[in-house]
């Protein structure tokens, strides 16, 4: 997929634009970007997906704005797995944010892009205020010669699918419902970090991973799957109180079930499956070994039932 980090002065090929923010690029988003893709194998023309560098609400209102599901680089590869051709990345400013609806139809859509249709969720909103919606795209579209598909919401037990759901789910631990919205494991993205080996000296070595997304769930252990290959894991996620407590940033500590793969992912993404039991202070060194003992057996025990842990069945 080819990355545009602005809107190019004249897009070639009259597109198909899908446009959104597209945090977590979940079951709900993968629906609007495959009717775009869709549409755009179909007529012969380039899928585009027009999004934004940040939040909105990181340049208008930083105090209340979420912290996102994904990296921009999560985002980007996630959405290049739905089949994108190109992705334009808006950098979302304030001045930005001041385009009233029409003249951002008019000179983004049509006069820059040349879109030929977009498609949008049933809640997209867009120009300044807000005022835009989906009704007076497709008016436009009609006056200026494109074409809009506006998709419905995407239930998942009455409920639609969207990024504050699922914020809210990762927020209480919940990756295991956050799963099943996504379409996907919840993953972390992180550097590798040396540690100070006390996992090894336990019996349990860890790969150490320092996250980098601006969401991660509380404290605790969770099952969860290594790298690009899926390794099958026991994470710990959070603080480290038994050894050292004293404020620090979070520590993704990774023990694989299996055998460690060489070489170790500099930058590796770890999907989290299942939530175990929350970080706990232990009194002795001794306890601490006994209670990992504990979590790895009930991981093992967790991978070796008959669905897995990410609600897939395995093959028969």
């Amino acid at each position: 997929m080819r990355v545009h980090r602005s809107v190019p002065a004249r897009f070639p090929g009259r597109p198909v634009v899908a446009i959104g923010m597209f945090d977590g690029v979940h079951r709900g988003h993968a629906v609007i970007l495959r009717d775009a893709v869709t549409r755009a194998r179909a007529s012969g023309r380039p899928s585009v997906v027009l999004t934004f560098d940040r939040h909105p609400l990181a340049s208008l209102a930083p105090h209340i704005a979420p912290h996102c599901l994904m990296t921009g680089g999560q985002r980007l590869t996630a959405l290049a797995a739905c089949g994108v051709d190109e992705a334009v990345v808006v950098r979302f400013t304030r001045a930005f944010s001041l385009i009233p609806p029409a003249d951002f139809v008019r000179k983004v859509l049509v006069r820059r892009m040349g879109a030929s249709h977009v498609t949008v969720g049933y809640d997209f909103r867009f120009g300044r205020g807000g005022r835009g919606n989906a009704a007076l795209l497709r008016e436009m579209g009609a006056r200026l010669g494109f074409g809009v598909t506006v998709v419905p919401p995407v239930l998942e037990k009455g409920e639609p699918i969207s990024s504050t759901r699922i914020r809210r789910l990762v927020s209480m631990g919940r990756v295991g419902t956050a799963t099943r919205l996504l379409g996907r494991p919840f993953s972390v993205a992180g550097r590798v970090v040396r540690g100070r080996g006390l996992g090894r000296k336990l019996g349990f070595p860890t790969i150490n991973v320092r996250p980098a997304n601006e969401l991660i769930p509380p404290p605790g252990v969770y099952t969860a799957r290594f790298g690009p290959r899926g390794l099958p894991a026991v994470v710990n996620l959070g603080f480290r109180p038994t050894v050292e407590y004293r404020p620090r940033p979070p520590l993704l500590e990774v023990h694989l079930l299996g055998r460690v793969p060489r070489p170790i992912p500099a930058c590796p993404e770890t999907g989290l499956l299942g939530f175990m039991r929350p970080e706990l202070k232990f009194r002795s060194i001794n306890a601490l070994r006994a209670r990992i003992a504990a979590d790895v057996a009930a991981a093992r025990a967790a991978f070796r039932k008959p669905t897995t842990l990410t609600g897939k069945r395995r093959g028969r």
